[in-house]
């Protein structure tokens, strides 16, 4: 069985090019999101064995949706991408015990990295 993942980030061409490039490489994208609140509805859906979240993005932002997504299931395996993340952001993600934590713009380096975490975390 593969494993699956949700990306959600509000930059359209991000979530496109991680997409592409996790199902070139056997893993499921079972949706793609463009804000926090859409991550949790994505996740209550889906459950997929990892989320990738970005922080900055408009109306709910990364951080409501690891919230509420650890409200869900403590153990949820969550990825945060971001290119900002200032000392409230760290205590959060620390708060939240993310997986691992990526910065944005994401190389394809990055995106080994993140595959072999992933793979290494199912």
């Amino acid at each position: 069985m593969n494993k699956s993942v949700i990306v959600v980030d509000d930059n359209v061409d991000t979530v496109g090019s991680i997409s592409d490039f996790l199902s070139l490489r056997g893993i499921d994208i079972l949706g793609c999101g463009k804000n926090g609140f859409e991550a949790v509805q994505l996740y209550e859906k889906y459950r997929p064995d990892v989320v990738l979240l970005d922080l900055a993005m408009p109306d709910y932002d990364g951080l409501y949706g690891l919230e509420h997504i650890k409200k869900i299931n403590s153990q949820a395996k969550v990825i945060i991408l971001t290119s900002l993340c200032n000392e409230y952001d760290e205590k959060k993600i620390k708060l939240f015990k993310v997986t691992e934590v990526l910065e944005k713009p994401c190389s394809s380096k990055q995106l080994e990295i993140f595959l072999k975490i992933v793979k290494m975390i199912i």
